[in-house]
């Protein structure tokens, strides 16, 4: 099995979605994601960082939580099966204009 790996950097910029996605699975194609990852800059440890997928309707949420350390990955382990045009995401509340929002994710092609 191919490995599948998701590293997406961004700036937030004010008015702007506070949601970093992954690239939609293709057609005829699935994947297991195991490890999700998602930060902010200056993240403080009293701000959520959430992370999930999108199942093509609405965005599913995995894992909520706060950073134990400022700035840190908040960190995702699992499984979860991403279809045809189904994604990671990582959602940040907090972000403040120009910070730099981090999604990575992790699995196999099944």
């Amino acid at each position: 099995m191919k490995a599948y790996q998701v590293e997406e950097d961004l700036a937030y910029a004010t008015g702007k979605a506070k949601y970093l996605e992954g690239d939609p699975v293709e057609a005829g194609k699935v994947v297991r994601v195991t490890h999700m990852a998602g930060t902010f800059q200056n993240a403080a440890i009293t701000e959520y960082v959430v992370l999930g997928y999108h199942n093509g309707h609405a965005y599913v949420e995995l894992y909520k939580a706060k950073p134990a350390v400022a700035g840190d990955f908040v960190h995702w382990t699992g499984e979860v099966w991403l279809r045809e045009g189904q994604y990671a995401y990582a959602y940040f509340a907090d972000v403040a204009d120009g910070e730099l929002m981090r999604l990575r994710a992790e699995g196999r092609w099944e």
